[in-house]
């Protein structure tokens, strides 16, 4: 810990030296960001001149410029393109920000919208941009994980922290129960990107698309919204170098856990042992001496040995410019994350080349290419390893009167006298399963632009994208799961490729007060992969671990190949006339092979309306608003969620029978699936309305949609008769629904040197099933083994709301004076109490099995902020959510009778009734309790009915918790360096990400989910990777 203090403070200590240096240097120097009025946004390429002469710059892709002046009192010009000019005397300042207002007469803000760019008033469709400008100075080095509390209708949910970990997004709630809900990634126009490996200091640009009037131009993968992404591109004339660099250390988010120590424990222990105590006289495990010793030396704290403080280090190198009408941007980068669980870590290496040029005056080519790779280390934790071999959990339930090592230098086992005996040593489970996890992304986009008449062009665009996986494990016999078959080997490989070819007829004209953007798009994309899989058993020698696989006498291999192709035709044509009235339609039409012979194809047509009333003379009277528009659209968007083959009927291997009549199985083929020719597509009608308002010279903004969808011919299991050898079929058989508000209210506020940029998003949004076809309900397990939690918890009920948690309510414990009524059941007070649904006297499953909580949010919010002051700026995000359940099974654990989670020394005692803690309640009192009542209630003798399903006590109300929180997301303040000569900036940062949470949540993280592999499923904490909170240090230079 100290060290990596040290190692901190070092780097602060060597950056504001730095700056402290090209201080002395900036004397006559001005300085300063262009953004525009009312976004914030920060303009690149805006032109900074002395009035009347030709000295000058332009601000580079984060709109900062430096200016060194020789007159003595000059003025400034600032002029961009769709902006006004604004005139400023310097009058001795070094720090001059500047904010344009949008000339709307001129030109409006062009915006990227699928296949195609608009103007951003005539977009009538609901899209959120992401301003760049606010979250490039953020220490961000996720692109996922950025766009956390930024934009209405868009969920991000962080559902472990291991590096290179995973994250969900949602726009717009659930569509989807077996499909998928994830929403397509766009980057510079290829389809299917990935944003993991993406490095987010290469874009420029990100629009989200959420209505169907937005995405029903990508058809069959346009349900579940879309995200856009442009990346850089050259456009000042003078070349321009960038570096930066980051440093940071990691932390463990404890959250409210809490564990006994090593004397608590034993005292627990001792407890525990006493209480079996009906016909013996039971010997506590731990003596007075060994307590004492434990108080005075302590014992182990697992949680300090598995957990650690750890580093990482992001570096950038770019090279940027356009000459010749050769525009270029060219960057490197490298990222290397420790993670705070030991033996756990993640690398990014990525390689960008943006081209761009103007062959002639009807010709323009473009060429992007991206590589990168990730290296991730790392133990199993969740519900992706067995419970005794996590060591997430194993720091909250190995003893901690137990050291790591035992004096023969193994490591020590759980005792079989106290605790739990089946759970491995943590720091065993983290440190010896050798995992490594490696994808190599390969991408490339190649485009023709030809100028065919006034306003007409036609492109040709081809991309590829080409992903390696490779995963190997080894488990040796130091691990639970490789002692019992003599080590264990897995080797996992994979490759996808996929390419597409995109054909674009653009028309963009404007007559009088009519405009007209039309585009007709044919496209074809194509995906292959290869999977090969070997797990090989029982080791002779394990010391080469996967570098000699065939070294195992147990051996078993398997592979699969899939293909896909689809085939597109679409069009959509945007009308505006007056700059008041605005129309769209689109039409696009999908074939997809993965579907059956009677359903190919698919059609999504869409149309949308808008209505600038502030353009009107009535509303333009009132002198209120700068833009007023109300616009609403309807459409249809699809999702192609099966994978390939699944209409045909297939045969899998191996099968085993002795079809040539030995006594020994034979390896041949089975059925796996019967044909469904009929199967089609989930198809997703979506209804919006919005308006979109600003005011005050578009210092003060507000947009409010309202969205209702309904996604048909869900794709899920349908029951087979037994006589036809299956149990299931895929068919379209469900429907579900989703209705929510989005809000997003901006502010652009200046006093005197002071800018302040405030954006607020606020979306509820809520998902009904609708129907199940022949069912009432689906259930999924969520909860994992080891915890008596293995009952399917997690239900699709037919009219009931999505996200329903379902087990056995809990009242808490029975209370002094309740005595008959805890009598009915068997109890006696201290036990705990459950809800007896229909007041038979008993709690069963049939009967009492009830709905006890919902993983979805009433709301989600971000409440981002950005403030300027001369060459310093400090930015925050907050968000949260609210409404929202978790199931903290990892809770369990801590609370059983050999666990030692705080929690329990809150348990029921005759003067501690209020507490849903039960009693430890010795045999022999409950035995004397058990014939005190009887001799009094000689016609209801005292008898249990309390009866669960074998390993499912656990699922109940009592592990329910609200999983609302408001966290203090990211904090950020950075100092601009006045600089001349061959730096034009630098900027100096601090960061904090994770700094502050608010939660009634017990467990690690309020934002977690451990099963993440369908929407259904998620809400549950079943002892996951804790998120971590970060301090980083960084420095951006611009030459």
């Amino acid at each position: 810990m100290q060290k990596s203090f040290t190692y901190l403070i070092r780097s602060m200590i060597l950056l504001l030296c730095w700056g402290g240096a090209f201080s002395l240097m900036a004397q006559g120097t001005v300085t300063g960001k262009v953004t525009a009025v009312g976004t914030g946004e920060a303009l690149p390429g805006v032109s900074v001149l002395v009035k009347g002469t030709t000295v000058g710059t332009v601000t580079d892709v984060e709109g900062r410029y430096s200016l060194t002046l020789s007159e003595d009192a000059p003025v400034l010009v600032f002029s961009y393109v769709g902006y006004v000019s604004e005139e400023i005397p310097v009058a001795g300042q070094s720090v001059i920000n500047v904010a344009l207002v949008e000339d709307i007469k001129a030109l409006e803000e062009i915006v990227v919208v699928g296949y195609g760019t608009m103007k951003k008033g005539e977009v009538t469709g609901a899209i959120s941009s992401i301003n760049m400008s606010e979250i490039q100075p953020i220490a961000t080095q996720r692109v996922d994980q950025m766009l956390q509390g930024r934009a209405a209708g868009v969920m991000v949910l962080n559902t472990d922290g291991a590096p290179g970990g995973n994250t969900t997004i949602r726009i717009r709630g659930m569509n989807s129960i077996q499909g998928g809900n994830q929403p397509l990634i766009v980057i510079d126009g290829f389809q299917g990107g990935d944003l993991k490996s993406l490095n987010p200091r290469d874009i420029q640009d990100i629009q989200i698309l959420k209505d169907a009037a937005a995405t029903a131009i990508y058809g069959a993968q346009g349900a579940n919204g879309v995200i856009l992404i442009e990346t850089k591109k050259g456009r000042s004339e003078r070349p321009q170098i960038g570096y930066s660099s980051e440093f940071g250390i990691s932390e463990v988010l404890k959250g409210g856990i809490k564990m006994m120590d090593a004397a608590e424990y034993a005292r627990e222990m001792n407890r525990y042992a006493l209480a079996a105590n009906l016909d013996v006289d039971p010997v506590p495990p731990f003596t007075e001496q060994d307590i004492q010793y434990f108080e005075r030396n302590g014992g182990t704290n697992w949680m300090d040995e598995i957990y650690r403080t750890a580093l990482a280090q992001t570096h950038q190198l770019s090279l940027s410019g356009k000459a010749s009408k050769v525009g270029y941007f060219l960057s490197g980068s490298y990222l290397d994350q420790e993670g705070i669980l030991i033996n756990s870590g993640y690398k990014r290496y990525s390689l960008r080349t943006n081209f761009d040029a103007e062959i002639n005056n009807w010709l323009s080519f473009g060429l992007n290419w991206y590589g990168a790779q990730q290296d991730r280390t790392g133990p199993r934790f969740g519900a992706n390893v067995n419970w005794n071999g996590n060591p997430i959990l194993g720091a909250i339930l190995f003893p901690p009167t137990l050291p790591v090592y035992d004096e023969n230098g193994n490591y020590t086992e759980a005792s079989t006298d106290y605790g739990e005996p089946g759970i491995w040593n943590p720091v065993a489970s983290a440190v010896e399963p050798d995992i490594q996890n490696k994808t190599t992304t390969n991408n490339g986009n190649l485009y023709l632009d030809f100028k065919l008449a006034k306003g007409l062009s036609f492109r040709v665009n081809g991309g590829f994208n080409i992903v390696n996986w490779n995963q190997t494990q080894f488990y040796n016999n130091k691990t639970v799961t490789g002692r019992p078959v003599g080590g264990r080997a897995v080797s996992d490989m994979s490759q996808t490729r996929s390419y597409q070819n995109t054909n674009m007829l653009t028309y963009v004209r404007e007559f009088g007060q009519h405009s007209i953007n039309a585009v007709a798009v044919q496209e074809i994309k194509f995906s292959r992969s290869f999977d090969t899989n070997i797990t090989n058993e029982n080791f002779t020698v394990q010391e080469t671990g996967v570098y000699n696989i065939g070294g195992a006498s147990k051996q078993i291999t398997s592979s699969s190949f899939s293909e896909r192709k689809i085939n597109s035709y679409m069009a959509r044509v945007n009308y505006g006339f007056a700059d008041k009235y605005i129309f769209t339609v689109s039409y696009r039409a999908d074939g997809s092979s993965v579907f059956g012979k009677n359903n190919k194809w698919a059609y999504f047509p869409a149309f949308s309306a808008g209505w600038r009333l502030s353009e009107e003379g009535f509303i333009r009277d009132l002198g209120i608003f700068d833009n007023f528009m109300i616009r609403g659209g309807w459409g249809k968007t699809g999702n192609q969620a099966i994978s390939p083959y699944r209409t045909l009927a297939r045969i899998t291997s191996p099968g085993f029978y002795p079809w040539d009549g030995g006594e020994s199985s034979n390896i041949g083929f089975q059925i796996a699936s019967a044909s469904n020719p009929n199967l089609k597509w989930e198809t997703t009608t979506q209804t919006n309305v919005g308006v979109d308002m600003s005011f005050l010279s578009g210092k003060v903004t507000l947009s409010v949609d309202y969205y209702d969808k309904v996604t048909d011919d869900l794709l899920l299991s349908r029951e087979l008769p037994g006589s036809t050898g299956l149990n299931s079929i895929i068919d379209n058989v469900g429907s579900m629904g989703n209705k929510g508000w989005e809000f997003t209210l901006g502010g652009n506020v200046d006093v005197g040197p002071v800018r302040w940029t405030s954006s607020l998003t606020v979306t509820t949004s809520r998902t009904t099933v609708l129907d199940l076809g022949e069912d009432d309900f689906i259930a999924y397990y969520a909860t994992g083994s080891g915890h008596g939690t293995e009952l399917t918890n997690m239900f699709l009920t037919k009219g009931e709301p999505f996200g329903q948690i379902m087990g056995f309510g809990y009242e808490g414990t029975w209370k002094l004076g309740q005595e008959e009524e805890a009598g009915r059941y068997g109890q006696m007070p201290g036990d705990p109490r459950y809800t007896d649904v229909n007041n038979d006297g008993r709690i069963d499953y049939d009967n009492d099995f009830m709905v006890i909580g919902n993983t979805q949010p009433d709301y989600i919010f971000g409440f981002s902020n950005t403030l300027t002051f001369k060459n310093w700026d400090l930015s925050f995000l907050i968000q949260g959510t609210q409404g929202n359940e978790i199931f903290n099974v990892a809770r369990v654990r801590r609370e059983y009778p050999n666990g030692y989670g705080i929690e329990k020394l809150n348990r029921w005692t005759p003067e501690n009734q209020n507490t849903n803690v039960p009693a430890l309640i010795d045999q022999k009192t409950r035995e004397e309790y058990r014939l005190a009542w009887n001799a009094t209630h000689p016609d209801n003798p005292l008898v249990n009915t309390v009866v669960f399903p074998a390993r499912g006590e656990n699922v109940n109300a009592r592990y329910i918790e609200d999983g609302s929180y408001v966290r203090l997301k990211n904090l950020t303040l950075g100092y601009n360096v006045p600089l001349k000569k061959f730096v034009t900036n630098m900027r100096v940062y601090f960061s904090g990400t994770n700094l502050l949470t608010f939660t009634d949540y017990s467990g690690w993280d309020p934002e977690v989910s451990s099963y993440t592999d369908n929407d259904a499923q998620l809400g549950t904490d079943y002892n996951n990777y804790p998120n971590s909170r970060i301090y980083t240090f960084g420095i951006d230079l611009t030459f």
